[in-house]
């Protein structure tokens, strides 16, 4: 669905540099991108949204161009959301839902039957029925990360770009996003999700790429990309390496104590 191919990107006056090789979004997928600070995830991310031109390197959307094509075309296809939200206008949340329906109807464009219909699947999908009068202002952080989520679902996308979604919610709220990613990648939608919770990407992400200071260390399924010789590389002896009890996949633990030889 989606494809890049030799990726370079650099920012004026940085000596730093994304380098990525090839790899692809697929239907049916989440992708799971994890990395420690400054390694370039968010970076990858807009690039892969079509937002930012790579230097060097392709971006393929259902085999087209994604420099190529309009605004419009990319928001039917493509649902982003990037880690900061926020408006310049204190929408309701249906109101901010509705617009997700831009690319559909056009600036002026009144919403159909059809729009309405997916505009409220959307806020019910993220658990927003209830708050769809509320204003933005009197929503918490977590809240409003929903909000903007219902938005970027009534867009109806073939595939959801999401930078750390489940930044502001509760491990209860993170649980459920992430059942909420695992249903609409049963439905075909395909989904790459940067996030700094390896233990969330290895239980819920098919496929993990794991980049180091704006380069590809690994990539493949959790159970290979999170090795003890990939931790260690990147975060050194602070963390070791468990087992979750239900699923087996390699999960982070702290170590409480400093470890000695």
């Amino acid at each position: 669905m989606i494809e890049l191919h030799n990726i370079v990107h650099r920012f004026p006056g940085s000596e730093w540099k994304l380098d990525i090789p090839d790899f692809s979004i697929q239907a049916s997928e989440i992708l799971g991108i994890i990395g420690p600070n400054g390694s370039g995830k968010s970076t990858l991310l807009r690039i892969t949204a079509g937002i930012i031109k790579p230097l060097e390197g392709t971006v393929r959307l259902s085999g087209k161009k994604i420099n190529k094509l309009k605004r419009k075309e990319i928001a039917k296809k493509i649902g982003y959301l990037p880690q900061e939200t926020g408006s310049e206008y204190d929408y309701t949340v249906e109101e901010l839902a509705r617009m997700g329906r831009y690319s559909y109807t056009g600036t002026f464009g009144g919403l159909g039957p059809l729009d309405l219909k997916i505009v409220r699947e959307s806020l019910k999908s993220t658990d927003m029925e209830n708050m769809s009068e509320r204003r933005l202002s009197r929503l918490s952080g977590g809240e409003k990360k929903r909000a903007f989520l219902a938005s970027v679902l009534a867009q109806s996308p073939d595939i959801l770009l999401l930078d750390e979604p489940t930044s502001s919610l509760d491990i209860h709220r993170q649980v459920q996003f992430f059942r909420l990613l695992r249903r609409l990648a049963n439905q075909g939608m395909g989904v790459a999700v940067v996030t700094h919770d390896v233990n969330f990407a290895s239980l819920f992400c098919q496929k993990l790429v794991f980049l180091v200071n704006g380069g590809l260390l690994s990539m493949g399924k959790p159970e290979k990309v999170i090795s003890e010789k990939t931790i260690k590389y990147v975060y050194g002896e602070d963390v070791f390496l468990g087992r979750h009890p239900e699923t087996d996949n390699p999960y982070l633990l702290p170590r409480l104590f400093k470890k000695t030889k």
